[in-house]
């Protein structure tokens, strides 16, 4: 498969507006590309009480669970935010990125204007906890 950054940025900014974000007004969309051609999409939802709020990359994630996909069939994940800067995910959702992909799966990043990186799983969360350290 072969992935336009240009497209894919179109894709995640028009996705952005299915963002439920009152309180923040800070949007967040993610793309899971899979290796089949589908889209898994997510975007952030917030509650007033915060904490039942969920980050678009385990809206995303959750769900391409659910349809009965794993790891080896992503391609790319694209995040975007609402962000002049890099907007990287957050400690739960780079925990959740860890469990539920490949450590060197790649993970293109936007912001509110262009293009920002390029970074692998690993690089979110070098000493992620795992499921060796329970054992």
């Amino acid at each position: 498969m072969s992935l336009n950054k240009d497209k894919v940025y179109s894709d995640l900014k028009e996705l952005r507006k299915n963002a439920y974000a009152p309180y923040s007004n800070f949007r967040v969309s993610c793309i899971i590309y899979l290796k089949n051609g589908n889209e898994i999409k997510g975007v952030n939802v917030e509650n007033a009480a915060y904490n039942p709020t969920i980050c678009a990359e385990r809206s995303a994630l959750t769900q391409m669970i659910a349809q009965g996909y794993n790891k080896n069939d992503v391609e790319i994940v694209a995040l975007y935010t609402d962000s002049e800067e890099l907007g990287s995910p957050c400690g739960t959702c780079r925990q959740t990125l860890f469990e539920l992909l490949l450590e060197n799966q790649e993970i293109w990043v936007y912001n509110k204007n262009k293009f920002v990186n390029s970074f692998k799983v690993i690089d979110f969360l070098p000493y992620a906890f795992t499921s060796k350290n329970i054992k």
